[in-house]
């Protein structure tokens, strides 16, 4: 096959940035992942079920209201300043909150905030409580609350009294890792029932890490949901489209077009490295998403992003009380983390494959996780993220050499009868185009080659190098690797930062990927029959490299050392076979 027939193909294998900013930005937002209607409640159910906890109703609501009142805690004038508490284990540390009787900052004990020093990632919810109710006045995250913390140091009780008879109540408790849980009642002790307004909880906002930015094509800051009927639905990549249809505002607060009605089992925000999933017990909470972009940038750029959880209105008859339990994980994005907390919440990690192509999901799904659990056992050997970058790649291009070295082959064969391919072209030329093709085919049979032999498994390596994509974006396990002079494989490499014109700073990797790409296309065997096509060859030699390093240039730099790791593998590949056939012809 020659270079004008690979041209398509070289496209699709090589730009899956530019594809993943296309699928992003265009494909995915006109087809969102299918979100069956529920299932029509009853009419004489109650708007808001889940978890509740009846009281027995005596003959009257006066005895029902002594009864119930005896379960609410002492009333206690609720302090006007904030009052804290700390909930802590060996990886995370809590500040609770009077203010929204929430997560005011979550401190991640086993992640620096930056290299080298001691200081630990803290996420900052001030001014927006993490776990705060929005829509019933008394308990919003700049009102208090009755605020005790236990001396297990594991769990904090929160209450407040509203004049009535109606009370709050609610208890967090941390476990041994990163999860919650939380246990909110709502209790009536008078004589009428309780109208409980559509009411939501809120994650924390979430922001960009400071020494992260944001990658063309790449989201960063996002909002997922998932339910077992619609599936998982990363709204982060839908954004744009979101803001447009709400006239561009500086704050978005919208419920996804599908999921007005969609009970959820988990919400989450996230950006590249961390990650709050809010879960009820029970999925009978709808989602939505609240986000801010910078005003400055001329795009549609987050800024900052939170998730909720959404209930609709309840009535709580005298002598009731509501419960409504959930949980909480806030921590890291580590798949294997995540994967241990159960009900799919590894999904964050956006593995799955959605949309339009979520027919290859049986492939993708599973292609990921293999390569980052490879990644991992190599890392537990060598101990070093870079080196286990390079053995990973050296691991793939041996699995794939049987079908690269067929290609190879293939183009050469192609190349050798490239005379007869010109000899029948001049013979026949344009005057019968249909017997240059019989003819033409014919020759390929009698001399054994096949035209699409060099383009078949470059195809089939395509879903392998989305995975590892995938796998090496998101991997938390890359922050603040380092190899080589490059102190952090997962940002670029940023050296002089600000120093340097145009681009802002100088990355190395990326100029020896492209170079390493014209050489590779210099020792690639060529079937080029016509000055036309020798000139599109000359093109491609240079103009592939050149986009390639537009692309890659504040890539990831271990997604960048994998690129050009597999480039300098086939150029070595290429070599021995060049030498072993000078050897064979000598």
């Amino acid at each position: 096959m020659n270079k004008k027939d690979l041209i398509p193909v070289i496209l699709l294998a090589l730009l899956i940035p530019a594809w993943m900013f296309i699928d992003r930005t265009f494909i995915a937002p006109k087809y969102p992942a299918k979100t069956p209607a529920p299932v029509e409640q009853a009419a004489t159910e109650a708007p808001l079920a889940g978890n509740t906890e009846g009281v027995a109703l005596p003959e009257t609501a006066a005895e029902a209201a002594t009864k119930v009142a005896q379960a609410i805690p002492e009333a206690v004038v609720v302090p006007d300043e904030e009052v804290t508490g700390e909930l802590s284990n060996d990886i995370v540390k809590l500040t609770v909150t009077s203010l929204g009787g929430g997560i005011k900052t979550a401190t991640l004990l086993e992640y620096p905030k930056f290299k080298g020093e001691p200081d630990p990632v803290v996420l900052d919810f001030s001014g927006a409580t993490a776990l705060a109710y929005e829509g019933l006045a008394g308990i919003g995250d700049q009102e208090s609350l009755n605020i005790k913390t236990l001396d297990d140091s594991k769990t904090a009780v929160f209450t407040k009294t509203w004049k009535g008879g109606t009370a709050f109540e609610r208890t967090i408790t941390l476990g041994n890792g990163y999860l919650l849980t939380i246990k909110d009642r709502f209790i009536n002790s008078s004589p009428e029932p309780w109208n409980i307004p559509a009411i939501r909880i809120l994650t924390g906002p979430m922001q960009n890490p400071p020494t992260i930015k944001a990658m063309k094509g790449v989201s960063i800051l996002g909002v997922d949901s998932y339910a077992p009927i619609a599936g998982i639905n990363y709204w982060g990549r839908k954004l744009n489209k979101l803001f447009k249809e709400a006239g561009k505002p500086e704050t978005l607060d919208a419920v996804p077009e599908g999921m007005s009605n969609m009970p959820v089992d988990w919400v989450a925000a996230k950006n590249k490295f961390f990650t709050q999933i809010l879960s009820p017990t029970e999925p009978i909470a709808t989602m939505a998403l609240l986000c801010q972009r910078d005003p400055a940038e001329k795009g549609i750029l987050p800024s900052e992003i939170r998730a909720a959880l959404a209930f609709k209105p309840a009535a709580v008859n005298a002598g009731d009380a509501l419960e409504l339990d959930y949980t909480y994980f806030i921590g890291p994005k580590k798949y294997s983390t995540l994967e241990a907390v159960g009900n799919n919440m590894q999904g964050v990690m956006e593995f799955e494959t959605t949309g339009i192509f979520s027919f290859m999901n049986w492939l993708m799904e599973p292609a990921r996780r293999a390569l980052l659990w490879t990644l991992n056992l190599f890392y537990g050997i060598v101990r070093n993220y870079g080196i286990a970058i390079i053995l990973l790649t050296l691991l793939v291009r041996i699995l794939f050499w049987p079908l690269t070295h067929k290609s190879t082959e293939s183009m050469r064969r192609m190349q050798e009868i490239q005379p007869e391919v010109k000899a029948l072209q001049a013979k026949y030329g344009k005057a019968n185009p249909q017997k240059l093709q019989q003819e033409t085919m014919k020759l390929y049979k009698e001399k054994k080659v096949n035209p699409m032999g060099g383009c078949l498994p470059m195809v089939v390596q395509i879903p392998v190098f989305i995975a590892l994509f995938t796998v090496l974006r998101n991997a938390i396990e890359l922050r603040y690797a380092g190899f080589l002079w490059i102190s952090d494989l997962s940002t670029a490499e940023n050296l002089f930062a600000g120093q340097i014109p145009f681009v802002g700073s100088l990355n190395i990797l990326p100029l020896l990927m492209s170079a390493s790409m014209v050489w590779q296309q210099k020792m690639t065997p060529t079937a080029v029959a016509t000055p036309e096509q020798q000139q599109q060859q000359k093109m491609m030699t240079f103009m592939m490299p050149i986009m390639m390093l537009f692309f890659f240039y504040t890539m990831p730099s271990g997604l960048v050392l994998y690129w050009t790791t597999s480039n300098l593998l086939m150029i070595a590949q290429t070599g021995l076979r060049n030498l072993k056939k000078k050897k064979a012809e000598a």
